[in-house]
């Protein structure tokens, strides 16, 4: 299934519940002239494509977060999500959180496979 690249909170009633099967929700920096203002955001930007582009891949939603609101200490989504940093990929299995990966640790190649195997 393609990235889902729509608004928070919408897209979180796609992820949750008994039949949601494995979803992912990644948090990605928004775009300002042209490309991501974070720049780890950028460093993985191919491998979260490999990833999830494609009709027989797993869905993932994206939640575009704002440089004003990601400098704030009490932004929506560091207090919600207990964020730490950008970008975070969160996996959920039947509605539950299972997993989550932040910044380098999605360029961690054995460590992204296994995340998103669900290990």
């Amino acid at each position: 299934m393609p990235l889902i690249k729509t608004s928070y909170p919408q897209v979180l009633n796609s992820l949750r519940g008994p039949t949601a099967g494995r979803t992912f929700l990644l948090f990605y920096s928004s775009i300002v002239n042209g490309q991501m203002w974070c720049p780890d955001c950028r460093a993985v930007e191919g491998i979260v494509e490999d990833a999830f582009e494609g009709d027989d891949k797993p869905k993932c939603a994206i939640v575009w977060v704002e440089r004003d609101e990601w400098k704030k200490p009490d932004g929506a989504e560091r207090v919600q999500w207990n964020l730490r940093g950008l970008p975070t990929i969160i996996r959920f299995e039947e509605g539950a959180e299972t997993g989550r990966l932040v910044e380098g640790e999605m360029l961690d190649g054995a460590r992204w496979s296994a995340f998103l195997a669900g290990k």
